[in-house]
């Protein structure tokens, strides 16, 4: 990822955050287990294209929230909310459960307020999974793209007529 890109995606990550109330000291760290298993529900790969998790996306996402940072405290407090999610405390959190049950929890976090954790989270992730994911070409495997805008190239003056 070039340093421009990165500065840009920071910002809005920076952006996406402002006006959300969140504790000012998270205490626990990242769960990368969670993460992996929400982007892996948001992007499960088809057609030949691997799921997020396989492409690193988690870990990507991870590197953009420096220690300190609202992004970082979004985070760390939405994968702490998924391994709550899970009934009856089971080990393993959100990664353990049964992925229909991880799609059910995932669905809700959609309809969530944007203005509480849940909501803000399902909303900036998946903004930022989709970007990470789809700049990659092994992502775009199998999709049938046509790279001209229209079915016969393009247009005069840019193509022949």
């Amino acid at each position: 990822m070039t340093p421009t890109r990165r500065q840009a995606l920071m910002q809005l990550a920076a952006l996406s955050v402002a006006g959300l109330a969140m504790p000012a000291a998270v205490a626990q760290p990242v769960s990368r287990s969670a993460l992996e298993a929400y982007v892996d529900i948001l992007l499960p790969g088809e057609a030949g294209a691997p799921p997020a998790s396989a492409l690193g996306i988690a870990a990507e996402i991870e590197a953009l929230a420096p220690e300190g940072t609202d992004f970082r405290r979004l985070i760390s407090l939405g994968t702490a909310w998924l391994d709550d999610v899970q009934a009856g405390g089971q080990p393993g959190g959100f990664a353990a459960m049964p992925v229909d049950a991880q799609a059910q929890v995932v669905a809700w976090m959609a309809a969530a307020p944007y203005d509480e954790i849940p909501g803000r989270f399902y909303h900036v992730l998946r903004l930022f999974a989709g970007e990470l994911y789809y700049v990659r070409p092994e992502a775009r495997v199998g999709f049938p793209l046509n790279p001209a805008p229209q079915p016969a190239g393009y247009l005069p003056p840019w193509g022949a007529a």
